[in-house]
């Protein structure tokens, strides 16, 4: 399966102070996304931690699917608690739908079609 869609959340750093919690729950979340993924949520995820660079975006998941699955999955319970954590943890926390290049003709088309 080519997946279209694409979920991205993506944070910059610990909040001060809550360094060893952010740490804590980093290394509890592989068990949580694996967890989400059996239930069928998304196809596969990666995940990304940059090297020192001055920027504000440091971490970031991306979750790969179906668009109306990844698009459900954002607004159940589960998830909304998953983003309430990370925003008491991490700061400049990003939680953004989008699609892959595998569905760039789609929406080139689906723009074109918005604009004429």
């Amino acid at each position: 399966m080519i997946e279209k869609a694409v979920l991205f959340v993506g944070s910059n750093r610990p909040i001060v102070g809550r360094e060893n919690e952010a740490l804590k729950f980093w290394g509890e979340m592989g068990t949580w996304i694996e967890a989400q993924q059996k239930a069928g949520w998304f196809t596969r995820y990666d995940g990304m931690w940059l090297t020192p660079h001055g920027g504000d975006l440091n971490s970031a998941f991306f979750f790969y699917g179906e668009r109306a699955k990844l698009d459900e999955w954002r607004r159940t319970d589960d998830f909304e608690s998953f983003v309430f954590r990370i925003t008491n943890l991490l700061s400049d926390v990003r939680v953004i739908p989008g699609v892959t290049f595998a569905a760039s003709a789609e929406t080139i088309a689906r723009r074109v079609k918005a604009l004429s």
